[in-house]
């Protein structure tokens, strides 16, 4: 058999390893053994170990990444929310602010339990009970986005509300600076603040 052929048979169980790399959250190791394969093939097609290696190791950690709980409360009354941070009822439009965006501990090693979490103001016009606002966890690293984390939609009473998500890191999450992109929209209105954290060796 030639060589063309040979990347030709490894183009193809790549595709194939590379899907069920997708479908981790469902089953582990499967995703696990494809994540293997496909840092061995990118190996031979690049006639890098390195390559092969980061490949294989990326796939890994992003596909073990997998929410573990979710909660969320209101922190503040509207009355409350206005005092702390000084804006004037009534305003014309709904509008969304993060006032904080954390990752705790800021620095992780694989296995550990990363805590991701913001606190944000929700403020419409009078006679407005509550809003619907979009949260959205985007895991970021160089400045390219890597993985949703979280997105859902949510009911907020106006006021002061947080939200918390705890994620398991990896065992094979590369080590480095990641940031988590956290975002809350209603409308046109929304607002976007940064959680950085730090996988160690």
């Amino acid at each position: 058999m030639n060589k063309c052929k040979l990347k030709v048979i490894a183009i193809v169980c790549s595709s194939v390893l590379l899907s069920s790399c997708a479908t981790m959250e469902q089953s582990a190791g499967l995703a696990a053994l494809g994540c293997a394969g496909v840092g061995v093939l990118t190996g031979v097609l690049t006639n890098s170990a390195g390559a092969g290696a980061g490949a294989g190791a990326g796939c890994v950690a992003l596909a073990g990444l997998a929410i573990y709980n979710y909660h969320t409360s209101q922190t503040r009354t509207v009355q409350q929310d206005q005092q702390l941070y000084g804006y004037t009822a009534p305003v014309n439009s709904t509008e969304v602010k993060i006032r904080n965006a954390t990752a705790y501990p800021e620095t992780v090693r694989a296995g550990d339990i990363l805590k991701i979490g913001m606190d944000y103001s929700v403020i419409a016009p009078n006679g407005t009970p509550s809003v619907n606002v979009q949260e959205s966890m985007v895991l970021k690293r160089d400045g390219k986005p890597l993985k949703t984390l979280s997105e859902r939609p949510v009911t907020r009473p106006l006021g002061g509300g947080s939200s918390e998500v705890d994620f398991k890191i990896p065992d094979k999450m590369p080590p480095g600076t990641y940031v988590i992109e956290q975002k809350v929209q209603s409308g046109t209105s929304y607002d976007i603040r940064p959680a950085v954290f730090v996988v160690g060796s």
